[in-house]
């Protein structure tokens, strides 16, 4: 080896400090954001986009000092040490890559644009628009300067975390020595179970301490919409975002329980249970019951549908070890039992409402929609303006104020325009990437389950609005970055 080629293997003190200050971030951006009553106020976004940037910061800071001291997270294998399938996936891979930061650079500028180039400003307060009389016609603009800006913010930290968790991944492959799971990945989404089960269990301790009663978000504070409690769920004050949120996690308790029960049971030296996959069966139970308890007729219908699809994942699945194939359905058995018993009085009626045709608001909130989209031209009416035009659209036929569209689809189109598609084309590269690794045999139970995660997202986005709702977007960009970052077998 090299005297040169050596130094680009040692890791830099001020490189090593910076990744540590990552590591730091992205569990603090993690276990904070769903606390911090789902990280819907204005402070906890703030929190969060501040966070991010300071990410954004450290990852320019490393990447200054690989590019300055020629250092390499890990060495790439001599191209003819690759299959010719290795080297299709890892050329489909790179123009996934390409794809997905080529899109999100033409976001952040549309958002941008249509922030600075305004039509309008609206005070929520007054209820009153300010017209602005210099802005361009033909360049994307907004009804609603103050809201387009606030997503810019947020999309701006959203994208910086998606890229920085791929870094902080990728930094752990020079320390891997044998092709297993990534141990920052297993610690990140060990994370993110653990966390999702203890916010399940709070939210449902105060659904019983506060029964039919007027409850406290985290016990502490009354919000000002959804006052009763069955309304609530733990820190989310939207009961929806909850078990929107929770539909997002049991799949990845299940995916990397799978994962480390293969790992331990395939080496011979260990046995199942020698691992720290065990304390994966408590969060799968209470996560799973989760959506249910929560009483929310969309969440609970998912998660209905997600345990449908896991079932008929499992069945043509090759999971040789039995224990493993019949533990997941009891565990999700236990779930549903639990949740029959702490939230079946609750829902039910609220389901039977769906099936009487007891939803004439929402449909009457679509057909408004629908048919005012054409009348804001090709850019739409600007990003995050739903809340301020919708109001005025409505005239007197809504009795009551409306921040969402409860159709995702639907108000990104509304707001965004034609150029919606590319918010709709990301988690659809994103499911590409995820297949290609399925294709690699990669972590592949980790992809399958995270794949189930991201559709029954994709499926709720008809009925309500989770991207809208920050903390759940965090969530869906973790996963989307790790499910897009192609794993590498490092040699000795």
């Amino acid at each position: 080896m090299q005297p040169n080629e050596k130094r680009r293997l040692i890791e830099p003190i001020l490189h090593k400090l910076a990744d540590t200050f990552t590591e730091i971030l992205i569990y603090f951006i993690v276990i904070f954001s769903p606390w911090a009553f789902g990280t819907t106020e204005t402070w906890s976004i703030w929190a969060m986009n501040i966070s991010a940037y300071a990410l954004g910061f450290l990852l320019i800071s490393k990447l200054t000092i690989r590019w300055k001291l020629k250092y390499k997270l890990y060495v790439t294998p001599e191209k003819t040490g690759f299959s010719s399938k290795q080297k299709r996936i890892s050329s489909i891979q790179k123009k996934c890559n390409i794809l997905l930061a080529g899109i999100m650079l033409l976001l952040l500028a549309y958002v941008l644009t249509s922030a600075i180039n305004a039509r309008a400003s609206f005070d929520l307060i007054a209820k009153e628009y300010t017209y602005f009389k210099e802005f361009n016609v033909y360049l994307p603009h907004s009804y609603d300067s103050i809201a387009t800006w606030k997503i810019f913010w947020q999309y701006l930290g959203l994208i910086i975390l998606f890229w920085a968790i791929r870094d902080w991944l990728a930094d752990s492959f020079r320390k891997k020595t044998f092709f297993s799971l990534n141990p920052r990945l297993k610690k990140l989404l060990f994370i993110v179970c653990i966390n999702g089960s203890a916010l399940t269990l709070e939210c449902i301790l105060q659904r019983i301490y506060f029964d039919d009663n007027l409850g406290k978000l985290l016990f502490l504070f009354e919000p000002n919409i959804n006052k009763t409690n069955d309304a609530q769920f733990g820190p989310f004050a939207y009961r929806s975002n909850a078990a929107s949120y929770l539909n997002l996690i049991w799949p990845l308790c299940i995916g990397l329980f799978l994962q480390l029960g293969n790992e331990n049971l395939e080496n011979k030296k260990k046995r199942l249970g020698k691992g720290p996959e065990l304390i994966l069966i408590p969060c799968i139970i209470l996560t799973a019951s989760g959506p249910i308890i929560s009483s929310s007729r969309g969440g609970a219908l998912i998660m209905l549908g997600l345990v449908f699809l896991t079932i008929i994942l499992f069945l043509f699945s090759k999971i040789k070890i039995n224990f493993l194939r019949y533990a997941v359905p009891i565990f999700l058995m236990i779930g549903l039992i639990l949740a029959y018993q702490l939230g079946w009085d609750s829902i039910e009626p609220r389901l039977e409402k769906i099936f009487l045709g007891n939803m004439s608001s929402r449909i009457q909130l679509y057909q408004t929609l629908m048919t005012i989209i054409n009348d804001y031209g090709v850019f739409g009416s600007g990003p995050g303006s739903f809340e301020t035009i919708i109001q005025f659209e409505f005239n007197e036929s809504f009795t009551r104020w409306e921040s969402w569209a409860h159709n995702d689809y639907l108000e990104l189109y509304l707001t965004f325009g034609k150029f919606s598609l590319m918010l709709f084309a990301l988690p659809f590269i994103c499911i590409i990437s995820l297949f290609i690794n399925l294709k690699s045999k990669v972590n592949y139970h980790i992809q399958s389950f995270s794949l189930i995660a991201i559709v029954g997202l994709m499926i709720n986005a008809l009925i309500d609005f989770p991207l809208q709702t920050h903390s759940i977007l965090i969530l869906l960009c973790i996963i989307c970055a790790t499910v897009t970052l192609q794993e590498k077998q490092i040699s000795n």
